[in-house]
């Protein structure tokens, strides 16, 4: 990117800030937002395009970081956490407080030697079955205290990448337990329809589950 400053009045840049190969799962990404943000406005971009899942709804906070990326493309100095707080307890309502420490929660997976890739599966060191449980728990009270029928489908939708991932890492779990079928339901009253880039990551989900033992 120096190198192309050096040598160009102003860049252009396409940033991918998703996880192509399983859009619904948890990607705890938000702290790299303002600093790469703020990289590129140092070396000369003008015009930033941050690429996410384009292809359906599902992705993990999908609204919150659409949020949260046009402030910092308004003002890359914007404060991220008052961001991201006024938007949580703004959009989940009552059910906020425990979304945030989901949130909380699963930014903490990242940790200062953590390499996040662009491909992170699901099986990645930094998830764990405690991990799992404690989101999922927090998901059920969000659950709970939800405002309205509009909020709690917006809770319900925001917990369906950790539906996923349990989905993932234990499958005949999941579907004994009755949550892949929550985690279907969820995805056809919201019209999930691409798990991944690839379109046939919904039939490889369910080959995935119904066919584990």
């Amino acid at each position: 990117m120096k190198t192309w400053a050096s040598i160009s009045p102003q860049l252009y840049i396409w940033d991918y800030v998703v996880n192509f190969a399983h859009y619904v799962m948890p990607y705890p990404n938000f702290a790299v937002l303002q600093p790469n943000i703020k990289t590129f406005k140092k070396n000369k971009s003008i015009g930033i395009m941050e690429q996410a899942a384009y292809q359906s709804r599902g992705r993990e906070f999908s609204e919150l970081k659409a949020y949260l990326i046009a402030k910092l493309l308004w003002n890359p100095d914007t404060s991220t956490n008052k961001v991201i707080a006024d938007f949580i307890y703004g959009y989940y309502g009552r059910s906020g407080v425990y979304v945030k420490q989901y949130f909380d929660l699963t930014q903490s997976l990242v940790k200062p030697d953590t390499h996040m890739k662009i491909g992170i599966k699901p099986n990645d060191i930094m998830f764990t079955d405690e991990f799992v449980s404690k989101a999922l728990y927090l998901f059920d009270e969000a659950g709970k205290v939800a405002d309205n029928q509009e909020i709690s489908s917006r809770v319900a939708l925001s917990a369906l990448p950790v539906y996923y991932l349990k989905c993932m890492r234990n499958p005949v779990e999941a579907r004994e337990s009755g949550l892949y079928n929550k985690a279907l339901t969820i995805m056809q009253k919201e019209g999930v329809t691409f798990l991944a880039e690839n379109s046939t990551s919904v039939e490889r989900f369910k080959k995935h589950v119904e066919e584990a033992k």
